[in-house]
């Protein structure tokens, strides 16, 4: 399998173009992702279609990323388009037409205004894998009056009085709260002595925003002490004195926001160093396939919050997509990550909304999407959305990698309650921490 997911990766990196009906990137003379590119199993002409842009960074840097998000995309197209497509439009079958933001911050602006420019017919908008990536991208949308819909989890995104932006996630306070009550729980329910909490963090925006919420859940608790709170630069190539601080402050569990590369580095410099805090993610590169292929059997018992979770128990107890992570890895080969499960989501959110606006328009498939009062894939129940643009019944939850019976390793929810889908693990570490 790890072979199978790194050869997926590196095709990404030299793709040119993402096509929405394969499961590997393909290369041709057409226009690069980066110019944008319907997907290759689009239909034909004859057919009436609309069209959902994505934004993702097929290259550079978080290029994994794009992978994810890209194939939950397909996936959700595939169920739709074979199901019948918009019923309430004659059967009209969705089209992704794929933007590659090049893994650049300061690139997504120009991106979101050419993938408008180039497809004025566009009805919504899904991306873009980063908080940093998207806050450049919301006036162009907002200009537009075209729905922009993403997953990701900074309070700044729904702050800012923009009635097409839609972000259906938990937000950072939530994943914040969830990795302390998650730590409150393990003392409660395990006899554990944990108190000591350290939190490192990428100098980013989600970064910033995970750990300023970080900051202030630790404060709120009355069993739980901020011994060190420390940034790093994106994409370093050495968190030596990372590790030295956590482990000079005495630290019992680190709280880390990082991405892929960032997240296995910090590990295995623990590991270097012989330092084996409990960990519990803030999500993203702590629940990529990669980062349990990488590990191996070191990942088993890592916790990591999420705002998505295939296997969360609102999922997994609905009918219309029960099965969508085992089917996504049947068709992917490497088990359905959180981005390409918000993904699907975004897409299933968008069909939902043309269904019940009957409606291509920008402003009737806002107000469809304002409307939605129905389960989907996140986690949380049935999903409402605020004025401002937040869904207000999404949670986040706690998965730990766990080793399935057919020998992989898979995040799996583990908490809230309301949410858990197997029993949490009490790893060896864990037991070193419970009281005499």
């Amino acid at each position: 399998m790890k072979k199978i997911l790194s050869l997926v990766l590196s095709l990404v990196l030299i793709v040119t173009l993402v096509g929405c009906g394969s499961t590997a990137p393909v290369q041709s003379a057409s226009p690069t992702a980066s110019q944008g590119q319907s997907g290759a199993n689009s239909p034909g002409p004859a057919e009436k279609t609309v069209k959902i842009g994505l934004i993702f960074p097929l290259s550079g840097s978080n290029a994994d990323q794009g992978v994810f998000n890209v194939d939950g995309a397909k996936l959700a197209v595939e169920d739709i388009n074979a199901a019948g497509g918009i019923k309430s439009l004659g059967g009209a079958k969705i089209e992704l037409v794929i933007y590659d933001n090049e893994s650049d911050s300061d690139k997504c602006k120009n991106v979101a205004e050419r993938l408008i420019n180039e497809n004025p017919d566009v009805v919504a908008i899904h991306g873009a894998s980063a908080s940093a990536y998207v806050l450049p991208m919301l006036s162009v949308f907002e200009k537009a009056g075209i729905p922009f819909l993403t997953a990701q989890t900074s309070e700044t995104i729904t702050s800012q009085g923009y009635k097409y932006v839609f972000a259906f996630a938990a937000q950072s306070p939530q994943f914040a709260q969830t990795q302390v009550d998650m730590l409150e729980w393990l003392n409660k329910e395990l006899s554990l002595n944990i108190t000591k909490v350290g939190i490192v963090y990428e100098d980013t925006e989600w970064g910033l925003t995970n750990s300023a919420a970080a900051r202030k859940s630790i404060g709120a608790s009355e069993t739980l002490e901020l011994v060190y709170d420390q940034s790093y630069t994106a994409s370093s190539s050495d968190l030596s004195s990372l590790v030295v601080g956590l482990m000079d402050s005495g630290c019992q569990v680190v709280f880390p926001t990082s991405y892929t590369q960032d997240a296995k580095l910090l590990f295995n410099t623990m590991v270097s160093y012989d330092y084996s805090p409990l960990i519990i993610g803030g999500g993203a590169g702590f629940l990529y396939p990669v980062f349990g292929a990488d590990l191996g059997d070191l990942v088993g018992g890592v916790l990591s919050v999420a705002s998505h979770s295939y296997d969360a128990a609102t999922i997994r107890n609905d009918n219309t997509y029960s099965d969508v992570g085992e089917r996504f890895e049947k068709k992917y080969n490497y088990f359905m990550p959180e981005q390409g499960v918000s993904a699907y989501n975004a897409v299933y959110l968008v069909s939902q909304a043309l269904e019940n606006s009957a409606s291509t328009d920008g402003e009737a498939v806002m107000n469809a999407i304002r409307g939605l009062k129905i389960s989907s894939l996140t986690p949380g129940g049935a999903l409402k959305f605020l004025e401002n643009g937040w869904n207000e019944n999404g949670v986040a939850v706690m998965v730990q990698w766990q080793k399935d019976n057919d020998g992989v390793f898979r995040p799996h929810t583990v908490f809230p309650a309301s949410e858990a889908t197997v029993e949490f693990q009490l790893t060896d570490l864990l037991k070193s921490l419970q009281k005499k």
